[in-house]
C-alpha cells in the first residue's frame, strides 16, 4: 500500500497530471500517439506482419485523428483573432508572415471541421467533394507552415546580424555587462526560432505530400509527425512545469 501511495503521489505524476490538465498537453500527447501509430502501421505492413497488427494501429491513428478534429472545432476563431492582433506588428515582414500564417491555419481548421463532420457521419459529402475539402485543407495548412518558415528565416537573419554587432567589446563595464546580457538573450531567441523552424519542417511533410509537392510514404510522415509532436509536448511541459533543473 505504501509503495502504491509513493507512486501515485510522486512529483512526476503530479507534473504529468498538471500537463494533461491543459488542452495543449492532451492534444500533443494524442498527436504523438497518432503519428507513432501511423508509422507503426506502415512498418508492420512493410515487414509483412499479420493484418490484425496493421489494422490495430491504423484504427488507433484514425480514431485519434477524428477525435482531435472534434476538439479543434471553433479553434479557427483564435487564429482570426491572432491575425487581427498581428496587424499592429511594426516590422512589415514579421507582420505579413504572421497574418499569412494565422489566416492559413484558420482556413485549414474550418475545412478540418468539415472533415470531422464527414468522418463522424454528421454530414455526408460526395467522394469528389470530400477529396476537394481534404486537398484544400492541406493547402491552407501548408500555406500557414510556409509563412511560418519564411518568418523563421527572416528572424534568424536579424538575430545573426544582432549577434554580429554584439561581438564587439564595449568601452565601459556597464555597457559590457549589457552586451553579455543581450548576447545571452539573442542565443535563447535563436534557439527558439530554430526549434520552431525544425518543427515546421517536420509538419510540412504531411500537407506537402497531400498536395503533391513531395512524395513521402506513411513511414516518413509518421516519424516526422512524431518528432514534431514530441517537441511540441516538450515545449508545453516546460511552459507548465518549468525547465528541468540542471
Amino acid at each position: 500500500m505504501a509503495s502504491v501511495q509513493q507512486i501515485v503521489m510522486h512529483p512526476y505524476v503530479s507534473q504529468l497530471l498538471k500537463f494533461w490538465s491543459t488542452t495543449v498537453g492532451r492534444d500533443k500527447s494524442a498527436r504523438t500517439v497518432q503519428y507513432l501509430s501511423r508509422f507503426l502501421a506502415w512498418y508492420y505492413m512493410t515487414v509483412g506482419a499479420p493484418k490484425e497488427s496493421v489494422a490495430r494501429f491504423s484504427s488507433i491513428k484514425s480514431n485519434i485523428g477524428l477525435s482531435r478534429k472534434l476538439f479543434r472545432i471553433g479553434k479557427f476563431l483564435e487564429h482570426f483573432q491572432a491575425a487581427l492582433k498581428a496587424t499592429s506588428i511594426s516590422d512589415a515582414v514579421v507582420r505579413f508572415t504572421a497574418i499569412g500564417r494565422q489566416l492559413g491555419y484558420a482556413m485549414y481548421l474550418i475545412l478540418d471541421a468539415l472533415q470531422w463532420a464527414h468522418g463522424a457521419k454528421a454530414v455526408q459529402f460526395s467522394k469528389e467533394t470530400y477529396e476537394r475539402i481534404s486537398k484544400n485543407a492541406a493547402r491552407f495548412w501548408l500555406t500557414g507552415l510556409t509563412f511560418s518558415l519564411i518568418s523563421g528565416v527572416y528572424k534568424s537573419y536579424n538575430l545573426a546580424q544582432r549577434a554580429k554587432w554584439c561581438q564587439r567589446p564595449r568601452a565601459t563595464p556597464e555597457k559590457e555587462a549589457e552586451r553579455r546580457v543581450e548576447l545571452h538573450q539573442i542565443a535563447a531567441d535563436t534557439k527558439a526560432v530554430r526549434l520552431q523552424m525544425f518543427q515546421d519542417c517536420c509538419d510540412w511533410v504531411n500537407p506537402g505530400t497531400s498536395t503533391g509537392w513531395i512524395n513521402a510514404n506513411d513511414g516518413i510522415i509518421g516519424i516526422a509527425g512524431t518528432i514534431s509532436s514530441s517537441l511540441g509536448a516538450r515545449s508545453q511541459w516546460i511552459k507548465v512545469n518549468g525547465s528541468p533543473k540542471k
